[in-house]
């Protein structure tokens, strides 16, 4: 019995504590001095980040300590204006502006102690072994997509670091209120208005027609440039797995020289001959009346046929309600099996009235043969 009450004691006393920890998260979880600087560096204005796998975690969100360093020399009247108090706790006892690289440093050292990122290094998937069996130095990246943690958290300028910092929890449990939504209305897909579902199909093309329309431009173009010597890509980061959804579109557009030796200027010479016979093939056979009719009616083929299928599922109105044209059908139908069965009733009864005829026949000549 000692024993029981003294388990129960420890056990009431752990469970105490652990209450009393649930009721400490009151307190702020990021340091309220650096949270403004690391809000200003991870905003619109601020530093640029991407994306990278780490080892053994999710994907994570990273920068670079010299573009780090470029935003705090370059913006010390805003650094002064919106985070004063990080200033202060960094750079006593005045908080100056900063302006060399041990003012980075120091900023940067505050940031990883109190967990607002951490310094991390790339890390191949398969690193390279010399002659000798040693790992040789990875190649060195500008934006690597694999890293992994250092042991080493001094800040440096040339590193990458982790964002732990993960902003304002509510709008956190926003979005993952709108994802759980939007997995349950995509599960329900099957119970949606006829009209929602139309309206997702025709969503549905106009975003696929205008991406790959989109890729087929640049690709012409790209083509047409490249053979005159020169790399020029329209949304050169289009199809970049790393960057988000509006990095995607950043630059614009991307030109380079091409330093090619004379193989490659004989190529290029020989794609611009084929593609100039092409072209002249082409515009000879077709018009671009027959290309714009082409692609109208392909389109028109797409939508309609996508249209039709979801019309044609088992819980669609299509299926509950006869079409217009299948009620004339059996209207049609129903009234020439009615003529049908009228002619088989008149030969019916014509078969009948003969019949009573030679009935009363016969009975007159019985009568006669009696009177004879």
């Amino acid at each position: 019995q000692p024993f029981r009450r003294i388990r129960f004691c420890n056990r009431l006393a752990t469970m105490l504590q652990m209450f009393g920890r649930g009721k400490k998260t009151d307190q702020p979880e990021w340091d309220q001095n650096f949270e403004p600087l690391i809000k200003l560096l991870l905003g619109k204005k601020g530093i640029k980040t991407k994306s990278a796998s780490e080892i053994g975690k999710k994907k994570v969100d990273y920068f670079r300590g010299k573009d780090l360093k470029k935003f705090l020399l370059e913006s010390g009247p805003l650094l002064k204006k919106k985070c004063q108090p990080a200033l202060n706790a960094a750079l006593p006892p005045n908080g100056d502006e900063p302006e060399n690289d041990q003012d980075v440093d120091r900023i940067g050292d505050e940031l990883i102690q109190r967990n607002f990122c951490y310094k991390a290094m790339y890390k191949p998937i398969n690193p390279t072994k010399s002659d000798s069996g040693a790992d040789k130095k990875p190649v060195k990246k500008s934006w690597p997509d694999r890293l992994a943690r250092t042991p080493n958290q001094k800040f440096d300028c040339e590193g990458f670091y982790v964002i732990t910092y993960e902003g304002d929890a509510a709008m956190q449990h926003l979005f993952l209120a709108l994802i759980i939504a939007g997995v349950l209305l995509a599960c329900m897909f099957p119970v949606w208005p006829m009209w929602a579902k139309v309206g997702i199909w025709y969503l549905s093309v106009i975003f696929l027609s205008l991406y790959f329309g989109i890729l087929i431009l640049r690709m012409i173009i790209f083509t047409l440039f490249w053979i005159v010597g020169f790399d020029f890509w329209i949304f050169p980061n289009l199809n970049d797995e790393y960057c988000g959804f509006l990095d995607s579109f950043k630059p614009f557009y991307s030109w380079e020289k091409r330093a090619d030796d004379a193989m490659m200027l004989l190529v290029r010479f020989g794609s611009l001959a084929i593609t100039a016979v092409a072209v002249q093939q082409i515009a000879e056979t077709t018009s671009m009346a027959d290309v714009q009719d082409f692609v109208t009616s392909s389109y028109i083929d797409v939508i309609d046929w996508g249209v039709e299928k979801l019309t044609a599922l088992p819980s669609s109105e299509k299926q509950m309600l006869p079409d217009l044209e299948e009620l004339q059908k059996e209207d049609n139908e129903t009234s020439e099996e009615g003529e049908i069965l009228n002619v088989d009733d008149k030969k019916v009864s014509g078969e009948d009235d003969d019949d009573v005829a030679d009935v009363s026949d016969i009975a007159d000549e019985a009568k006669d043969k009696k009177e004879l």
